[in-house]
C-alpha cells in the first residue's frame, strides 16, 4: 500500500515535469519547502489574460500547490513521547552493548536483548495509560473514531510484542556470552548465540510469563473490581443473594456475587478472590465473632481455612497480592533502581524515608498485613516466586516494597526479620512443582477427604472437611474452589462465555503448570479448536503461531495488522525496531534469499523514517521529525566490517542525507544537533551524509548573511569546510569541500576587495575623504576584521587554512589598512608586495598554478595606493643620497611595474586591440603615465636606498638576505 502511494507520487511529478517543458511559457518552479521535509511546493501557472489593477494586486498573494511525498498522519503528544523514549533506549542499549564487549564480565547480549524488549514496552504502556486517560476525560462529542483507532492498535502492538518477548527472546537469567558487536545493529544473524526460553527453557519456565501474558490482555478480571456495577454489589448486606442486571460478570451460577469469585479463581487472582469474599455476610459475621472473642462457628473455621488456602497459593505468575510481578512484567524491571535508593535512604535515616512530598491521602494508611507470616505448613508465602525466571531478584524487590508500605504508614522499615527462606537464584523445576503439589494436597486434604482417603468431587463428596458446612450453605463455592485442585466440574467447563484464554488459564494454573515451553503452543491450538468448533479466529492463528517460534509472523503482524504500513509514525517505528530486536536475537535474518530479493530491516527502517518525517511535518513539527528520523537511522548508516567483509547500506545514507539536504533548521541549536548525531556516521565514510551535513552548514551560513551577522556566517562556513576536509577518512576527503567553501572564497575576497578600494578611494582620494568616507570606511574594515578574526578563533580550522589563498589575501589587506592607519608604510609595502607577486600555488585545490593572492580587479587600487606612498616620498626627498629612503625593495619595485605593464595592456594603453570594448580616455591615460612615472622615480631611490644599506651593512654578521645585483637581474629577468 505504502509503495503504490509512493509511486503514484513520483509519477505525478514525472508528468507535472513533462507538461511543463511541452510549453515553456507555462514551466512551474517545483521546490521543497525548506520548513519541512515532506512537502513539495509548485508555483502557479501566471494568468497570460490581461489584468485589472485590483486582480493584479489581489494575485501578489496566492497558494502553493502542495504535494506530499509520504502520506503522514500526525502523531499526537503522548505517541511522540513513546517513539522518543523507545529511540533513547535504543540508544542506551547500543552503548552498554559497546561497553560490555569491552569489559571483562559484562553483562551478556542476551540478556541486554531481553532488557531493551522491556524498555520498548515500557514507552508503549505508559503511552497506552496516557491515551486511556485522554479518552476517559474526553467527551463522547469530542471523542473520534482516530483516537478509538489509535487507541485499538496500540493495543494489539503491545500485546503482539509482549508476546514475542516471552516466546522468541533470551531470558534475562541468561549467561551466554556476549558476541562480536562491531556498534549498532549488525546484519549477521546468530542463530546459535541468543537461544530463547521456547528452545532451551526447562518444564514450567515459560508458565508464569504465559499467565501474565493470557490475564494483560486476553483477560478483563482484573478491572472488574473498579467496576461501579461491583461496588454496588459488594457493598449489599448480603452480596452473596444480590441480583440485579450485571451482564459485565458472566458466568454459570444464579448469583453474580459467585460468578465474580469464579472469573478471579480462573485468572488466578486470588487475593482479590479473598477480598471479595471478605464481603460475604458470613464472613463478615466471623470477624466480628472474632473481634469480640466469641468461638468461631463451623462456617467461620472454614473462613479461616479458606483464607489460609488462598493467600498462600504458589500459583506460577503470582497470585495479585501486590507484591508479585505485575501482568505487564515491567514493575520489577522498571522499580529496581528507585525501590533499591529509597531503601539505602531509609538505613541512613533509621528506617524512615526523608521525603515530605508524599500525598496526604497516604498520612493514615494502614499497616501492611505481615507478607512473611505463614499460613499453611510447608507452604512459604513467596512460594509463587520460585516459578520466576530469578527467584531471588523477584523476593529481593518484593521485601523492598513491603518495607516501602511500612515507611509508608509511618513504622520504621527493618529487614532484619523478613527472610523467611532464601529461594535459589535460577529458576529450578523442581522446587517450584514440590512447594505448588504440596499446596494442593491440603486443599485436597481440608477441603475434599472422602472416607477411602481418596480424592472425590460427587454429590456428597467433600462435605466432611473443614469447609464442609460451608459447602452444604453455598454449593457454588465448592465447584469454585475444586478449580484449584485441576478439576473443572461440568458446569463451569461447558460455560458459553468461557473463553479460550480462560480454559488455557485453568490448566497452566492449575493442572500443569510445569508444561513444556513448547507444549503451551499445543495445548492454546487444542482448546481454541474446542472453544470454535475447529475453526479460529485468525489472530488466534497469530497467536499459536508466535507462541510456536515463528518470527516471521511478529513483523508480518505488525506491519499489516498493527498498523506498520499505515504511515502511522508510532507504529511504522515500532515495526522496524521489533524487527531489528528479533534480527539481533537471531531469530530472523535481513539478508537477502533466493526466495525474496529485499532486505526486510532496510525496507522496515526506511518506511519508519517516511512515516516519522511526513508525521510531523503535517502537524508542522519538521525538527522532531528529522531528528527523530535521523536517530531511528545512524545505527545503521556506517559501512560494518562483518567476517572480514565490508556491508554498506547506500540507501540508508541516501534517506538520512534526503531528510538533512530538506530541512532547513530553524535555530543554530538544531543544526549543531544534527551534525553532532552524524559525526560518527561521516567520521566511518558517509560521504552522502557529509554533503548533506555541509549543505545544512550552508543554509544556517546564508540564514545569518541575509540577516547581517557576518561572523556566525563565517562561523557555519567554516563548519562546512570542516566536515568534508576534516571528519571523513582520508581516502573520501575533499579539501574545504564545494558549497561553503566557495562562498567562503567570495566572503573574504569580497571583503578584501571592497577594503581596498575604500582605502584608495578615501585615504588616497584625490578629492580628499568625507566624513561619510570615513565612516563607510571604518565600517568596511570592521566587516574585514570580523571575518578575520572569526577565521582565527576558529581552533579546528586555522591551522588548515594557513595555506588558503583567499584567507591570506585578506590578512594581508587588513594588516595594509591597519598599516595605514599606523603611518607604517614600509609595512603597507611589504603587505601589498604579498597580495601582487606572484607564486606557485601547490596542492591538490591548486594543481601548481602560478598567481597571485590579490585578484587581478585589486591591481588598479594597490598599485594607486602604491604609487600614492611614493609619491609621498618623492616629496619628502631632499636630493642626497644619504637621505634616500623607499618602502619598497628593488624587488617590491618589480613586482609593481610587472603587475602595472598588465594593468596597462588590459586598459589598452600599451596595446592597441580591437577586442577592447572602449579605448581609454585622455584623462586614463595621463593618469597611468603619471603612476608610471613616479613608479620610475620610485625604483631610482629604492636602488639608491638599497645602496646605502648595503654599504651600512658590509662586515655585519647576517648581511642582507639578497644583494642590490641579485634584486636588478630579477628585476631586469623575464616575467613568468
Amino acid at each position: 500500500m505504502r509503495s503504490n502511494r509512493r509511486c503514484t507520487f513520483l509519477i505525478l511529478g514525472y508528468i507535472i515535469i513533462w507538461a511543463t517543458m511541452a510549453d515553456t511559457s507555462k514551466v512551474r518552479a517545483v521546490a521543497w519547502d525548506p520548513s519541512g521535509t515532506a512537502a513539495l511546493s509548485i508555483c502557479p501557472i501566471p494568468s497570460s489574460q490581461p489584468r485589472s489593477n485590483a486582480a493584479a494586486t489581489a494575485s501578489d498573494e496566492f497558494l502553493l500547490d502542495v504535494f506530499l511525498s509520504h502520506d503522514g498522519t500526525g502523531i499526537g503528544a503522548e505517541e511522540t513521547e513513546c517513539l522518543l523514549r523507545q529511540l533513547d533506549a535504543r540508544d542506551d542499549w547500543i552503548e552498554e552493548q559497546a561497553q560490555s564487549r569491552n569489559k571483562k564480565g559484562g553483562k551478556s547480549k542476551s540478556s541486554l536483548i531481553t532488557k531493551l524488549s522491556m524498555d520498548y514496552r515500557a514507552a508503549m504502556c505508559e503511552c497506552l495509560m496516557q491515551l486511556q486517560q485522554k479518552q476517559r476525560d474526553m467527551s463522547d462529542d469530542d471523542n473520534d473514531n482516530n483516537n478509538s483507532d489509535n487507541l485499538e492498535l496500540l493495543t494489539l502492538t503491545f500485546a503482539i510484542s509482549h508476546l514475542a518477548e516471552i516466546f522468541l527472546l533470551p531470558s534475562l537469567s541468561s549467561v551466554s556470552s556476549s558476541s562480536s558487536f562491531r556498534g549498532g545493529f549488525s546484519n549477521k544473524s546468530s542463530a546459535n548465540t541468543n537461544n530463547s526460553r521456547l528452545d532451551d527453557g526447562p518444564s514450567g519456565s515459560l508458565t508464569a510469563d504465559t499467565i501474565r501474558y493470557l490475564r494483560l490482555h486476553h483477560s478483563k478480571s482484573h478491572a472488574l473490581l473498579d467496576s461501579p456495577e461491583v461496588e454496588e454489589l459488594l457493598s449489599s448486606d448480603q452480596p452473596e443473594y444480590y441480583k440485579s442486571n450485571i451482564n459485565i460478570i458472566p458466568g454459570p451460577f444464579e448469583f453474580p456475587y459467585w460468578n465474580l469469585v469464579l472469573q478471579l479463581v480462573k485468572n488466578g487472582q486470588l487475593d482479590n478472590a479473598w477480598t471479595v469474599l471478605t464481603h460475604h455476610s458470613a464472613c463478615r459475621h466471623a470477624e466480628d465473632a472474632a473481634m469480640t472473642g466469641r468461638p468461631l462457628t463451623p462456617e467461620g473455621e472454614g473462613f479461616a481455612v479458606l483464607r489460609a488456602i488462598l493467600l498462600s497459593a504458589p500459583l506460577p505468575g503470582g497470585r495479585g497480592d501486590g507484591y508479585c510481578v505485575d501482568d505487564a512484567g515491567l514493575d520489577d524491571f522498571l522499580e529496581e533502581d528507585i525501590l533499591e535508593r529509597e531503601e539505602m535512604e531509609a538505613r541512613l535515616n533509621n528506617g524512615f524515608n526523608n521525603n515530605n512530598d508524599e500525598d496526604d491521602e497516604e498520612e493514615n494508611v494502614p499497616p501492611p498485613e505481615n507478607i512473611n507470616e505463614q499460613y499453611v505448613d510447608g507452604v512459604h508465602r513467596n512460594g509463587y516466586l520460585l516459578w520466576e525466571d530469578r527467584p531471588r531478584h523477584a523476593d529481593r524487590l518484593r521485601k523492598l516494597r513491603y518495607l516501602r508500605d511500612l515507611r509508608k504508614c509511618g513504622q520504621p522499615s527493618d529487614d532484619s526479620d523478613h527472610s523467611p527462606s532464601v529461594l535459589p537464584e535460577v529458576y529450578q523445576p523442581n522446587s517450584a512443582l514440590s512447594i505448588f503439589q504440596t499446596w494442593q494436597e491440603v486443599i485436597k486434604r481440608e477441603a475434599f477427604p472422602s472416607s477411602s482417603g481418596g480424592f472425590g468431587l460427587g454429590v456428597n463428596g467433600g462435605h466432611g472437611g473443614a469447609l464442609g458446612a460451608l459447602f452444604r450453605r453455598f454449593p457454588p463455592l465448592q465447584q469454585i474452589l475444586s478449580v484449584l485442585v485441576g478439576k473443572v466440574p461440568p458446569i463451569i467447563a461447558n460455560d458459553p462465555s468461557l473463553t479460550w484464554s480462560e480454559s488455557l488459564l485453568m490448566e497452566l494454573l492449575y493442572s500443569r503448570p510445569d508444561i513444556s515451553p513448547e507444549d503451551i503452543a499445543v495445548r492454546a491450538n487444542a482448546i481454541m479448536s474446542r472453544k470454535g468448533g475447529g475453526s479460529k479466529h485468525p489472530l488466534d492463528e497469530i497467536i499459536l503461531s508466535i507462541m510456536s517460534g515463528s518470527a516471521g509472523q511478529v513483523v508480518e503482524t505488525m506491519f499489516s495488522l498493527c498498523g506498520g504500513s499505515s504511515g502511522a509514525a508510532l507504529p511504522a517505528t515500532v515495526t522496524s525496531l521489533l524487527c531489528n530486536l528479533l534480527i539481533e536475537a537471531g531469530c530472523i535474518s535481513a539478508e537477502e534469499t533466493n526466495s525474496s530479493s529485499v532486505n526486510i530491516q532496510t525496507e522496515l527502517l526506511i518506511l519508519a523514517a517516511e512515516a516519522i518525517l511526513s508525521s510531523f511535518s503535517v502537524q508542522e513539527q519538521s525538527n522532531v521529525g528529522v531528528r527523530a528520523a535521523v536517530r531511528l537511522l545512524l545505527p545503521h548508516a556506517p559501512p560494518k566490517r562483518i567476517e572480514g567483509k565490508v556491508v554498506y547500506e547506500p540507501r540508508i545514507s541516501a534517506t538520512i542525507a534526503e531528510a538533512i539536504s530538506h530541512r532547513f533548521p530553524d535555530t543554530d541549536a538544531e543544526a549543531r544537533d544534527l551534525l553532532h548525531l552524524c559525526e560518527e556516521a561521516i567520521r566511518l565514510g558517509s560521504v552522502r551524509i557529509a554533503d548533506a551535513c555541509e549543505s545544512m552548514a550552508f543554509s544556517r551560513a546564508s540564514f545569518h548573511r541575509s540577516q547581517g551577522h557576518l561572523h556566525r556566517e563565517v562561523h557555519w562556513l567554516l563548519r562546512g569546510m570542516e566536515i568534508q576536509s576534516n571528519e571523513l577518512p582520508t581516502q573520501f576527503q575533499r579539501k574545504f569541500g564545494f558549497a561553503c567553501r566557495r562562498h567562503f572564497d567570495a566572503l573574504c575576497e569580497n571583503a578584501a576587495n571592497d577594503l581596498i578600494s575604500m582605502l584608495a578611494a578615501t585615504t588616497y582620494g584625490t578629492n580628499g575623504a568625507s566624513k561619510l568616507d570615513e565612516e563607510a570606511f571604518v565600517s568596511v574594515l570592521q566587516a574585514a576584521r570580523n571575518v578575520l578574526e572569526a577565521v582565527i578563533q576558529d581552533e579546528d580550522m586555522a591551522s588548515l587554512l594557513k595555506g588558503h589563498l583567499e584567507a591570506n589575501l585578506l590578512k594581508y589587506v587588513v594588516d595594509i589598512a591597519l598599516a595605514d592607519a599606523l603611518g607604517e608604510t614600509s609595512k603597507m609595502a611589504s603587505d601589498i608586495v604579498r597580495c601582487l607577486e606572484e607564486r606557485c600555488l601547490t596542492g591538490d585545490e591548486y594543481g601548481g598554478v602560478v598567481s597571485t593572492l590579490a585578484n587581478p580587479k585589486m591591481y588598479s587600487d594597490l598599485l594607486h595606493i602604491s604609487a600614492a606612498i611614493l609619491h609621498k616620498e618623492e616629496s619628502l626627498f631632499n636630493g642626497t643620497m644619504e637621505s634616500t629612503k623607499c618602502a619598497f625593495s628593488v624587488h617590491g619595485m618589480h613586482i609593481l611595474m610587472a603587475r602595472l605593464t598588465q594593468v596597462l595592456s588590459w586598459e589598452g594603453i600599451t596595446t592597441s586591440s580591437s577586442a577592447l570594448p572602449n579605448t581609454p580616455t585622455k584623462e586614463r591615460k595621463e593618469y597611468f603615465h603619471a603612476m608610471r612615472l613616479t613608479l620610475c622615480k620610485g625604483l631610482m631611490r629604492a636602488f639608491a636606498s638599497a645602496q646605502t644599506n648595503s654599504s651600512e651593512s658590509d662586515g655585519k654578521e647576517g648581511g642582507v638576505k639578497q644583494s642590490l645585483d641579485e634584486e636588478v637581474e630579477l628585476m631586469l629577468s623575464p616575467c613568468i
